[in-house]
């Protein structure tokens, strides 16, 4: 039976086949909901593109939002009352069918924030990092390689950013963020000045160090270094005997970032390969490094990859080049994990 509050109306959600019931209030989507009540579900983007999060709808009445594209979502699925998760608002108590996912990663509950901006610093011409602190009150775990989702002024949707450093007490979470012309989220994000307020929540998303006993490939481009950087900075926090390999992508020498800190870190730990690549140098980079597109230099570097597991993260052509290279090199499809942005 739906249930009303002083100021949000409530509806229930029974999930089948489980039989589990949850609450979802007025506007929250099924997803959020299931996600901050534990319920464990794939999901990708969050925001109605990727249709990772497909359910069915058995029973009751709800409203698809605008933004889920025919492309994510066809008519004739809507048709049998199939929706994604991500952007399905409930107009009735629901019963809905989901395929709870079993997985051995760990899960991180999805909290609410708000945090102070204590440093923004310029690495590149178009990518800031952010450093936030959250407020005192407030603790929130998480896995490296999740990201967080930031509410922007003036806009209905949030703005979703990797963090960039593992977990650690004291609640700085450090994120990696390209302006985008014309992008009011990364712009809002990149402007921030330090003692400003930020609010969002998090975190999200599958992207975590799965077996820390194999050999390990991280491949990443532009600001798709957050995601992998606190990835890396799990795996060498404590005991790693492996090799692991970071294949990191630019166009040009003022694209990279952070390669001193790279580069320190292989002098310390001579299981680390730092392997940066320019795509289009620029004549006045003297570059002495590796050169093309960064598929090409991991096969170049890498002949056989069986039995290693690999972390992605960049542009969608990155992505799908890369994962060939590792295909063609012997990694399984299972063992690949990756982020599009």
């Amino acid at each position: 039976m739906s249930k009303t509050t002083t100021a949000t109306e409530t509806y229930e959600i029974t999930l089948e086949p489980s039989g589990k019931v949850i609450e979802v209030k007025e506007g929250q989507t099924l997803l959020d909901a299931a996600i901050r009540n534990g319920i464990q579900v794939a999901y990708g983007c969050r925001h109605g593109s990727c249709s990772a999060c497909k359910c069915q709808v058995l029973e009751g009445d709800f409203e698809i939002m605008d933004r889920v594209s025919e492309y994510s979502l066809m008519s004739f699925e809507r048709d049998e009352g199939i929706t994604l998760m991500c952007s399905t608002l409930a107009e009735s108590d629901l019963v809905v069918e989901i395929e709870e996912e079993e997985s051995a990663l760990p899960f991180f509950a999805v909290h609410d924030f708000e945090a102070e901006v204590i440093e923004n610093k310029q690495y590149t011409h178009d990518i800031h990092a952010i450093k936030l602190k959250l407020e005192d009150s407030t603790n929130i775990p998480y896995g490296s390689g999740q990201f967080f989702e930031f509410d922007v002024p003036e806009l209905e949707d949030t703005r979703a950013y990797s963090v960039a450093n593992k977990y650690q007490e004291g609640n700085i979470i450090e994120f990696h963020i390209k302006r985008v012309p014309e992008g009011k989220g990364s712009n809002y994000m990149c402007d921030l000045q330090e003692g400003e307020t930020v609010t969002g929540s998090g975190p999200y998303g599958s992207m975590q160090l799965r077996d820390r006993n194999k050999d390990l490939i991280f491949i990443a481009g532009g600001s798709g270094m957050a995601p992998i950087k606190s990835l890396i900075e799990e795996v060498f926090s404590d005991d790693f005997e492996k090799e692991a390999w970071f294949f990191y992508g630019a166009r040009a020498k003022k694209d990279l970032y952070l390669t001193e800190e790279w580069q320190q870190l292989a002098e310390e730990h001579p299981n680390f390969h730092f392997i940066p690549a320019l795509s289009q140098p620029d004549e006045g980079d003297a570059w002495a490094g590796e050169t093309g597109f960064i598929a090409d230099v991991i096969s170049r570097t890498l002949e056989k990859m069986t039995g290693m597991d690999a972390y992605l993260c960049g542009p969608p052509i990155m992505i799908e080049t890369a994962c060939d290279a590792l295909s063609k090199g012997g990694v399984r499809g299972t063992d690949i994990t990756y982020d599009e942005f």
